[in-house]
């Protein structure tokens, strides 16, 4: 919880919801780590995305890759929370 707190929140939000405090001013939103389409997907997806982040184009990128600001293990860590996210209810 602690990575994702300090690495992802101000994007991805404290729940994982995509609605972090930057994310308004993102060019492409986060995406909501609680929803199926997220959830469903094998770990070793979750920790690629996490690893090499989603490029994007015309030089954009969706989401950086994280390979050099956390080890192989924090990496892991924050693939085992985002499994722990559920949608608030609203």
């Amino acid at each position: 919880k602690l990575i994702f707190s300090v690495t992802c929140t101000q994007c991805h939000g404290p729940n994982g919801e995509g609605n972090g405090v930057i994310a308004g001013a993102l060019l492409f939103a986060p995406r909501n780590l609680t929803l199926d389409t997220v959830q469903s997907k094998p770990d070793g997806s979750l920790f690629l995305t996490i690893t090499n982040g989603i490029p994007g184009t015309n030089g954009q990128i969706h989401m950086p890759a994280l390979n050099e600001n956390l080890s192989v293990r924090d990496r892991w860590d924050v693939v085992n929370f985002i499994r722990t996210l559920k949608p608030t209810d609203q």
